[in-house]
């Protein structure tokens, strides 16, 4: 039942407000992205956001430079890091997010991405590192059922700092096609780095959903192509998701999962598709936990 419902909340809050993550975890306490320690970020700047219905709080942001960034989330949610062009603000981005959702508008998804950089983020419980490419101003936001919530802009000066990622366990890397490529197979519990290649020219963003064993990414398409309303056979309960980030960008994600098979997804709705998820296009990678 878990399964479905965080399919279904996926596909729902894509369908009405579709430019980022979704808040779909139902998982057991334990089973979505919970920090891990990692020394090598010791030294590193710590942004802690939270969500709450109406705004997005953060602290440690002031005297921040360019460079690679730790970021925590708490709240039921995902919280995100965006960098707007000159001339596009926050009020913008939501307008554009709201003319896609209501319908459909395509033109206004491709207005919103040709002006803003996602940096990536984390539903809430979750952490791991995102890079702040330059000096200027980043604004937080997330996207759910209810729409689009928008914390205060800060800013970033300065000389760059290291942008290089912290030691991980794998890999998980957006393609085109659309399509994924990395590690067969990671740790349980540890720290991934998820990138996406400049060349796939959209964003996207990693759902780990658990599987029955020897289950194949054809049958997981065929459920999300069919608009069933029942449980999928080969769901299991556990499973976790990612910020977006846009091409040419990486973050690293802390996790806990438990050992399993997993299927690799992105609901980000593709602007020469009508909107269409990557996942319905095919975009699906199994990998292992092990």
């Amino acid at each position: 039942m878990q399964t479905v419902q965080r399919l279904r909340r996926v596909v729902a809050v894509v369908s009405a407000a579709a430019l980022a993550s979704t808040p779909l975890l139902l998982a057991p306490a334990g089973a979505d992205a919970s920090p891990a320690t990692v020394t090598s970020r010791a030294a590193m700047p710590h942004i802690k956001a939270t969500l709450t219905k109406k705004t997005i709080t953060l602290k440690g942001t002031k005297g921040l430079r360019p460079g690679r960034v730790e970021l925590s989330v708490k709240g039921k949610g995902t919280v995100e890091i965006a960098m707007f062009a000159k001339g596009y603000d926050a009020a913008d981005f939501v307008e554009d997010v709201n003319k896609f959702g209501a319908k459909n508008d395509i033109k206004a998804l491709k207005h919103a991405l040709a002006r803003t950089q996602i940096l990536g983020g984390f539903t809430g419980g979750g952490s791991g590192t995102v890079v702040l490419p330059k000096a200027g101003s980043y604004t937080p936001f997330s996207l759910g059922e209810r729409g689009v919530v928008v914390g205060k802009p800060f800013v970033v000066s300065g000389k760059s700092r290291s942008t290089k990622a912290p030691k991980t366990d794998g890999t998980i890397i957006a393609t085109n096609g659309p399509a994924w490529a990395g590690s067969s197979s990671l740790p349980a519990k540890g720290s991934l780095l998820f990138t996406n290649k400049r060349s796939t020219g959209v964003p996207h963003f990693i759902v780990l959903q658990q599987v029955v064993e020897g289950t194949t990414t054809d049958q997981v398409l065929e459920f999300l192509q069919s608009g069933d309303e029942g449980a999928p056979p080969w769901g299991l309960p556990a499973g976790m998701e990612t910020g977006s980030i846009s091409p040419g960008h990486d973050m690293t994600v802390d996790y806990d999962l438990p050992p399993g098979q997993y299927v690799v997804m992105c609901f980000f709705p593709d602007p020469k598709m009508g909107g269409m998820p990557h996942s319905l296009m095919g975009m699906l990678e199994m990998i292992h936990l092990t």
